[in-house]
């Protein structure tokens, strides 16, 4: 009878935490719920729908439909960049604003990287366009926007000819009321080769009297306000900003994770109001939030993509900008760039470095004096087992190791069924949902059996074991840079109430800024190349995840062990259900499309010419071409497929002449290279490739003075043991190309040129792809 109560007991027991614990995971769902229908009404809801400010939007939709539509693509140096160039300067000038041209040369080189395995030295030609208008007072606000656009098939219009006629209606606007600061508009060159425009304006400006700058870039909704490069925006600014958006009923969102993860990037920031930053002038940019649109930098951002609405929508909110933002300080000057801020709907609450460093500190305090207590209270029944804390490290790494590896199932099962790369391409989102679903439903499995495994059932080693671990990670970051250690602070502070109060609410709310800063990441422009290093670098990944991992399983397996009888019977029951839904997860991943109409495939139609040989028009893609689109060119299913061209002359021809003398140990080439071509190309690049090192000394393709201080040009070791450097140049090109190598070997070098091609020989009409069309000659000598 005693038994019978008993088990009735255990299955109330049971029953009761169940409910707890499904009341703990939808509180979690509905606040996953709401954070997405808050992002899902930003991306939908309007700005405001009136206009008091006189800013009309069908004049700015009139430009931009100038430069989409008469100018089309205007990549940097090109000859329809120069073309919106001097349309900029014209509208200006009509509008009584004193306007100058500020050209450039800028040599900008691409170092080594996980992403880039060459480095590449370019030279940037190009020009920004500089406009005042002043005031009763010099003190200067400067506006920007860049003009040109990604590349040769992006017409850009709302990246970023919406900047633009936002840019050029505000000069409208402006010159037509009294004012006491100096306006400054500044229409920046070759952004899109990374800020190079705005990087040379900071460098020759005087900043003493710039107050703050705005920047746009991308006018459409979710507002975003982009408040960080490798500096952050000045926490009054922020709050100016903010506040104004609040009373004008402005959806936005403020971008903490370019805070977080943008501020070491090689470039810093995602646009040119970055630049200011690095010189200490307070600024910002409005743009879109959210992940990049599949027109992003491809031939479909065309100008039905550019809404009235949401020009009339920032030219009001930025005019409310330029008229009551007031920043105190005027020119460069120092403020607080390690805060946080925290954004609750319309509201931004800002948590200075100082603020954090308390946090910090106390967290660390109460860490070391509950691990006191607890070293105290082992030490008095036993020595504390340090071999036991190292095995339980070992499983819980084993365990991370399993349940990471096994998460990526279905992406792995599908890529290889559906013979692809990119499976997750269209919805990102379902695949990293997917793999969350994969991972926890393999955890239960795992743990259902940990009872027969002769553990620790000690539940208080694996809290120390954890809470040693992540003090240690929230040490080291804390060293670095405090804000990146706050989201572990966060974690070891409820690790450290979960010592009084074991529960699996804690459990799950300690990662909740690693998860927030997922979020963030997945909703953000640096998604795409993040989720390609995740694939291409597998390993590392694997380890960062197992790691991270650790102190979560951890902090369950405490919990669990404080209740092992219920924890035990309730894995138990849930080990078929988890099978059953993992194994559903993998299957429906395949009924996933990976494109669709607003994300569609990539394909390159790019005419190949080599020498005097007959050219051959190529399409190719970094997956295999469509079954319909192969029947069509009457080709073999893959990845490519070539059309012969046959009578017909190349685009670009080359003669080359070498002089050589020998030196004790080193060859000196003077090479020239002679390039008649019908049409100018926007891009020449030449690439060398040699045994052994070499370097290269040219005034005429890469002016040597413009090179940054102690950059030679030599070549880089590959991983395939050989050296290699490219070389570029933007328009104009020049028809004599002379330069010197010193090498000790047999050179090679490549000579290729890029055209854009208007009147493509093969058109491709498909919903589900976006055609990219160039023209390609090169061809190869050794020395």
């Amino acid at each position: 009878m005693g038994k019978v109560i008993l088990k009735h007991f255990e299955g109330a027991l049971i029953m009761k935490f169940l409910k707890i614990n499904v009341i703990v995971l939808l509180t979690i769902l509905s606040l996953m719920v709401i954070t997405w229908f808050v992002h899902s009404n930003l991306k939908s809801a309007p700005l405001t729908n009136q206009s008091t400010t006189g800013f009309s939007a069908s004049k700015a939709y009139d430009h931009v439909k100038y430069l989409v539509q008469k100018v089309g693509p205007r990549p940097a140096g090109s000859k329809s960049e120069l073309k919106a160039a001097q349309y900029i300067s014209y509208v200006l000038n009509q509008n009584g604003w004193k306007v100058r041209q500020q050209s450039f040369s800028k040599v900008v080189v691409r170092e080594v990287s996980v992403m880039q395995r060459e480095q590449k030295v370019e030279l940037i030609n190009s020009q920004n366009i500089i406009a005042e208008l002043p005031g009763k007072r010099p003190d200067t606000i400067v506006v920007g926007a860049h003009y040109d656009s990604a590349n040769l098939n992006a017409p850009g219009a709302v990246d970023n000819a919406s900047g633009v006629g936002v840019l050029l209606e505000l000069a409208r606007v402006l010159s037509q009321e009294p004012h006491e600061e100096t306006y400054q508009l500044v229409f920046f060159g070759a952004e899109e080769y990374g800020l190079v425009g705005s990087q040379y304006y900071v460098a020759q400006a005087d900043l003493s009297a710039v107050r703050w700058m705005l920047n746009v870039d991308m006018v459409g909704a979710p507002l975003e306000i982009d408040v960080a490069g490798k500096r952050s925006a000045p926490p009054e600014l922020i709050r100016q900003v903010t506040a104004i958006a609040k009373d004008r009923n402005i959806p936005f969102h403020l971008s903490r994770d370019f805070i977080m993860m943008t501020r070491e990037s090689s470039q810093g920031g995602a646009s040119d109001f970055s630049s200011f930053l690095d010189k200490g002038i307070p600024a910002l940019g409005l743009g879109i939030s959210g992940r990049p649109a599949g027109y992003f930098h491809r031939p479909e951002d065309q100008l039905d993509r550019v809404s009235l609405q949401y020009l009339q929508n920032f030219g009001d909110y930025s005019l409310s900008l330029l008229e009551t933002v007031r920043m105190e300080k005027l020119g460069p000057h120092t403020w607080d760039e390690l805060f946080l801020p925290f954004q609750i709907g319309k509201n931004v609450i800002i948590l200075p470095s100082f603020g954090t460093r308390i946090f910090t500190f106390f967290t660390f305090l109460l860490t070391g004096l509950i691990l006191i207590k607890f070293l105290k209270k082992n030490t008095g029944k036993k020595q504390l087992n340090w071999k036991r804390a190292f095995v339980i490290i070992g499983v819980t790494l084993l365990l991370s190791l399993i349940v990471i590896g096994i998460s990526g199932l279905g992406e792995i099962v599908w890529r290889g069924v559906k013979q692809v790369q990119t499976i997750y391409y269209a919805f990102p989102a379902i695949f990293i949902l997917a793999r969350i679903g994969i991972a926890l439903g393999s955890f239960i499995f795992i743990a259902s059996w940990f009872y027969k495994v002769p553990l620790v059932r000690d539940p208080q080693l694996y809290w120390f074991t954890g809470v040693i671990l992540l003090l240690g990670v929230s040490l080291v970051f804390a060293l670095i840079r405090i804000d990146l250690a706050f989201p572990f602070v966060v974690w070891l502070l409820c690790l450290d109430l979960q010592f009084f109060l074991p529960t699996i609410f804690l459990v799950l709310i300690g990662p909740y800024f690693i998860y927030k800063l997922h979020f963030e990441l997945l909703n953000s422009y640096q998604w795409v190349s993040y989720y390609k290093a995740l694939h291409d670098y597998f390993w590392v990944f694997l380890c960062i995840y197992t790691l991270l991992l650790i102190p979560f399983f951890l902090a369950a397996l405490h919990v669990a062990i404080s209740k092992i009888k219920f924890f035990s019977k309730l894995l138990y029951s849930l080990r078929k259900p988890a099978i059953l839904v993992t194994g559903l997860l993998i299957l429906s991943l395949g009924l996933v499309p990976i494109y669709t109409n607003y994300y569609p495939q990539t394909v390159t139609v790019q005419e190949e010419w080599s020498g005097s040989s007959d050219g051959k028009v190529h399409i190719f893609s970094d997956e295999r071409l469509p079954v319909q689109l192969v029947k069509d060119l009457d080709g073999q299913n893959g990845k490519s497929i070539y059309v012969p061209i046959s009578n017909e002359k190349p685009p670009l021809k080359v003669d080359t002449s070498v002089a050589e003398r020998n030196g004790s140990s080193q060859r000196v080439l003077n090479i020239s290279f002679k390039l008649t071509y019908t049409s100018e190309p926007y891009l020449i690049r030449l690439k060398f490739d040699s045994a052994h090192p070499f370097e290269v000394k040219t005034d005429e393709f890469l002016p040597m003075s413009k090179l940054p201080r102690k950059l030679q040009l030599k070549g880089v070791l590959q991983p395939t043991g050989n050296y290699t450097i490219i070389l570029q140049r933007t328009p104009p090109q020049r028809n004599i190309i002379q330069l010197s190598v010193e090498t000790e070997s047999i050179l090679s070098c490549s000579v290729e040129g890029v055209f854009p091609d208007p009147s493509p020989r093969t058109q491709i009409q498909n919903a589900l792809l976006s055609v990219d069309y160039l023209i390609q000659y090169k061809e190869n000598f050794q020395f």
